[in-house]
């Protein structure tokens, strides 16, 4: 009897304890390709929409032909504090969740060699090295409520009950780590009016992921017996990847500017994934039942992933010494991510196609300068890399929604410095469903309202 009880609490544990509250590759894949407009102050103060005026070492991110346009060499280097807030919805239970960091988010140089031979059209070339953050992941969420699932209905202790009673559900979740980028970049120009620029970028990717859903169900006794049940889960990923790029900045009037640029998909040569997990069951005193540990779990797995490229058109208009404004679109390609290595991701990949959907997005920005000083501002859109139509039960444990951005920032040079300072809002709706495995449980919304504050000096020589 005993024994033929423990097989059927393996069997119905062995769907809880296998990653079902932290991020599945698809989900993975979905966020390592996603990227913030973080950089340079003057960069972040304009949103991001630098692409055809460039002269940025961030800016360069975006268009490397933008590294011929400065006119004398320069080092940056950028501050960053980021703040975090969100409200979470669980079935008509709201929280609120707050966190803050403060991060080296840039350090780089560009070397400008001018040209002096006649008859050359070349006039300068441009060399980069700029090293970036391209995404954050530090969040720390609490999300409450009561589904009416009794996802942990069985404690290994208790031969006779089933506790099929949900009374409440609480998660937790961590995330920590970033995205970054070091880039390497050379750039011409040529005759005053053509740049043109390539960029071989290497990537490092760190994160950590750690939840805990603590449950309490209930059997149908009078009173009623509790088990309270805790699953924890914890989830690294460490990568080195690739990507190269290349960009035009076209001048055909002194006022107008004309960009195009393209990157490379990101190839993740080698993921490594360490994961662990561990349910704990507390005692039931008003059965006399002691609390038990199921046997923790832990794997080592390696994976290679292939994130989007995309493609960047720009055009800016420039008032002489008075300022600009710089439109930037750009496309990116998320059907085309690609997950693969000894095990079959056919799966994922089909996954991908079916749900996610290439995306638009847009940034605008302009700068005015008053003497000395600059003026900066813009907004952003983000398409959602998820469809439109998809039926819910068919996404995984995270939905990303479309994202607005605004910024402002100002600017003033004293000598041969810059002191430059931005402010970024981004407002975004997402969904995280901590029980996927049951199509019935509605996942949690989740209001993101970050804010970023960013300060850069500049050295001029």
């Amino acid at each position: 009897m005993k024994k033929t009880f423990y097989i059927a609490l393996t069997i119905a544990l062995s769907s809880i304890v296998s990653k079902a509250q932290s991020l599945n590759y698809t989900d993975l894949g979905v966020l390592f390709s996603s990227e913030e407009n973080l950089g340079t102050a003057r960069f972040s103060g304009l949103n991001g929409a630098m692409g055809a005026v460039g002269g940025d070492l961030s800016a360069i991110n975006v268009n490397p032909a933008g590294a011929a346009i400065f006119n004398h060499g320069e080092f940056a280097l950028t501050f960053g504090v980021n703040n975090y807030k969100n409200t979470s919805d669980y079935y008509n239970t709201t929280t609120t969740n707050t966190s803050s960091d403060f991060n080296l988010e840039q350090i780089g140089g560009v070397f400008i060699l001018k040209n002096y031979a006649y008859n050359s059209g070349w006039n300068k070339i441009g060399l980069s090295v700029n090293y970036q953050k391209t995404n954050h992941f530090q969040k720390r969420d609490l999300y409450r409520g009561n589904s009416g699932y009794a996802d942990f209905y069985i404690h290994p202790n208790d031969e006779e009950n089933e506790y099929n009673n949900a009374q409440s559900q609480r998660f937790y979740n961590d995330y920590e780590g970033d995205l970054s980028k070091l880039s390497f970049v050379l750039a011409g120009q040529f005759e005053n009016n053509l740049n043109l620029g390539f960029a071989l970028n290497f990537h490092s990717l760190d994160f950590y992921q750690s939840t805990e859903l603590n449950e309490i169900n209930e059997d149908d006794s009078a009173p009623s017996n509790v088990l309270d049940v805790l699953f924890e889960e914890n989830n690294s990923q460490q990568s080195d990847g690739i990507s190269v790029g290349a960009g035009v900045i076209y001048k055909p009037i002194h006022e107008l500017r004309l960009g195009l640029a393209v990157e490379s998909p990101t190839w993740y040569y080698t993921i490594t994934e360490d994961y662990n997990s561990l349910t704990r069951f507390a005692s039931i005193p008003t059965k006399n039942i002691n609390a038990a540990n199921l046997s923790p779990e832990s794997s080592y797995f390696e994976y290679k992933l292939r994130t989007p490229s995309k493609v960047t058109a720009s055009i800016a208009y420039v008032f002489g010494k008075l300022g600009f404004v710089n439109i930037d679109y750009t496309y990116k390609s998320y059907t085309a991510l690609d997950l693969y290595g000894e095990t079959d991701f056919r799966e994922d990949n089909s996954y991908f196609m079916d749900v996610l959907q290439n995306t638009n997005n847009v940034n605008i920005g302009s700068e005015f300068r008053l003497g000395k000083m600059y003026l900066r501002g813009g907004f952003g859109y983000q398409q959602s890399p998820f469809k439109d139509n998809v039926d819910p039960r068919n996404i995984d444990v995270v939905k990303i929604g479309e994202k607005y951005s605004g910024s402002f920032g100002t600017g003033i040079r004293f000598g041969n410095s810059k002191l430059d300072i931005a402010y970024n809002k981004t407002k975004q709706t997402n969904e995280y469903d901590f029980n996927d495995r049951e199509s019935t449980v509605n996942p949690a919304k989740i209001k993101n309202n970050n804010s970023r504050l960013a300060l850069t000096y500049t050295y001029i020589f």
